[in-house]
């Protein structure tokens, strides 16, 4: 695991990575996502993704979903991971964050159930064009029936990220363990104060940073804010280190022969 990043393995740590990815897209010295594309967006996935092999068949992350409602407010976010693999993060592998703009409503609902997604099957998805003015019309166009558009951020540079074959599904256990009651996806995501975000949760930092990314507005972290970052990367280590005995789905793993569980 890389150690500049805590681990993303409960609600406290892939919030805290969800804004890291977001302070990459928000940054003026990167180039950044289509400001047209993101305001049509329904939805939003974060992810943290740590190759264990070729293509996504051997690879293990976990990230959060938040909806954007018809008043363009945002939902709390509401925790996934990659299927079929487990969930864990291995010494010396690389890491990968990856942002996915969800662009219909068929799309985002299905990270609401109770099953798996598969993109290239059930999901279309596209590799993202980058750059802040681009045009929303030629993206989606050339999408065809895309459902959504995938992007990788990595060396300073976000770039279009293909997906097909990768599979993801709700943590829905640890939804209920970070809002402290039954949370099911389909609550979080679409009824208003279904859950209470906890204090100090960086969920309103979220809210702040997507609404940037709507304006099309970029900004770079202060000095105060990257104290309280790494801060909070210390809360999601201790969050991480005492809900591991619970979280029945986090699995030990290894790049050579990674261990499956189901959701």
């Amino acid at each position: 695991m890389s150690s500049d990043k805590p681990a993303r393995t409960t609600m406290e740590g892939m919030i805290w990575n969800a804004n890291h990815v977001l302070d990459s897209a928000i940054d003026p010295k990167t180039n950044g996502i289509p400001r047209d594309l993101f305001k049509q967006c329904k939805g939003i996935v974060l992810l943290s993704v740590i190759e264990a092999g070729f293509c996504f068949s051997g690879n293990v992350g976990t990230g959060v979903v938040m909806a954007r409602a018809d008043d363009g407010s945002w939902s709390p976010p509401s925790a996934v991971g990659l299927a079929g693999v487990g969930f864990g993060f291995m010494f010396g592998a690389e890491t990968k964050d990856i942002l996915i703009l969800i662009m219909d409503s068929n799309t985002l609902k299905a990270y609401s159930g109770d099953g798996v997604i598969k993109f290239g099957g059930q999901v279309g998805i596209t590799a993202g064009p980058v750059g802040r003015e681009i045009d929303a019309s030629v993206a989606l166009g050339n999408a065809g029936a895309g459902g959504a558009f995938a992007y990788t951020f990595a060396q300073g540079l976000f770039g279009g990220c293909a997906l097909e074959g990768a599979a993801i599904g709700a943590r829905k256990g640890e939804n209920d363990r970070f809002y402290g009651k039954v949370a099911p996806p389909h609550a979080v995501l679409f009824e208003k104060g279904a859950v209470a975000p906890p204090a100090d949760s960086g969920i309103d930092d979220l809210w702040k940073k997507l609404e940037l990314l709507k304006e099309g507005r970029t900004a770079e972290l202060t000095a105060e804010e990257l104290a309280a970052k790494e801060s909070k990367k210390a809360e999601a280590n201790k969050a991480a280190e005492e809900a591991k005995a619970s979280q029945a789905d986090l699995v030990p793993v290894n790049g050579a022969a990674p261990m499956d569980a189901s959701f």
